[in-house]
This record gives structure tokens, sequence and C-alpha cells, in this order.
């Protein structure tokens, strides 16, 4: 199976998910980040904002302030994407592709105290990823190998092998409401 043949079934499960169901999937998967090593070491946590009924991580932003972490979401200009400075009292816009983006000018210089927690569409039991055909998170990593990474999905999004491709880059973990992969 190719890569749209795998993401197709499984993004279509997904979109059936209650909100309900999200919500309370959600707060175990963000539960099971916070007890990861990368969470712990990061003082940046770069989130994502939600569409589609992907795992809703932005319900960590709390406790991630709480635990004296700065969070950061993503804006996309073109091919590229970078982390920008978000918190509560941050605006927000709508950007490419109808994602909400946080109106900040103040843009995040990643070191290896940074953690980027991702999303995608299909995972595999080696932590393979399949996102959603844009390449931003591997673009990303590939400037800054230094980030720690984290994915998340829900279980059944994770399936024993998907096809990789030599620029894919593995997440360290991937988290479900299950279970934690990690290396």
């Amino acid at each position: 199976m190719d890569k749209r043949e795998l993401r197709k079934p499984i993004l279509a499960k997904r979109r059936q998910l209650s909100d309900t169901d999200v919500h309370m999937l959600s707060l175990v998967i963000c539960e099971n980040i916070r007890k990861t090593a990368a969470y712990e070491a990061a003082d940046n946590i770069c989130l994502y904002m939600p569409i589609n009924n992907e795992v809703d991580v932005v319900l960590l932003m709390d406790a991630a302030e709480a635990d004296g972490k700065t969070t950061w979401l993503p804006k996309v200009k073109g091919s590229e994407m970078d982390f920008y400075y978000y918190d509560r009292e941050t605006p927000v816009v709508l950007g490419e592709y109808g994602i909400t983006e946080p109106d900040s000018q103040i843009v995040l210089e990643p070191n290896e105290k940074t953690l980027a927690v991702m999303p995608g569409a299909v995972f595999s039991v080696d932590r393979d990823r399949i996102g959603y055909g844009g390449g931003y998170y591997d673009k990303y990593l590939e400037k800054h190998p230094q980030v720690m990474t984290l994915a998340t999905c829900f279980d059944f999004q994770i399936v024993e092998h998907i096809p990789a491709e030599e620029h894919d880059i593995r997440p360290m973990a991937v988290i479900s409401e299950k279970r934690i992969i990690e290396e």
C-alpha cells in the first residue's frame, strides 16, 4: 500500500470520532506526554492547532505553562514552517490551509531543550510517520536536528508497517492513549 491508500481509511475513522471522544482521549494522551523524559527536559514546547479531529494538544498548554515551559505554535509560509510564541493572550489568525496560527512576531530559536509535538495521519510500531504530504515537520527538523520530537495519535492510527522514505524523520516517541512507543 502506498501512503495515500494507508492514510485514507485511518483519517476517515478519525473523522468519525465524537467531540467528546477526541477530548477525553486527548486528555489521556497529554498526560502521557507529560510522563516522557523529553517533556521533562524541555523548556520550549512546540504544539499545533488541531484540525479534523487530531489529538488536541492545546489541552497541554496550561500544564506546560504551570511546569515552567514556554509554548509555541507553527506558522506556515510557502513551503516553510517556523514556531512562534503563543499564550492565551496571543491573538490568532487563519493561516494557510485554514489552520489557526498565532499573530505573533516572536519566532522560536530552537535548541536542545526544545520539544516539537507533531501530528500525523498514520504511524508504525517502528515510529515511522505519514503526515499530510507537505513535509513541513521533516524540513523543519532537518534544519534543527537538536529538537526533541514526539508524535501524537489515537491508537487506531498505529499500524505494523508503513512505507518510509529516506527524508522522513522518525519522532523520538509516538504517543497514543494506550501506549508510548519510544526508541
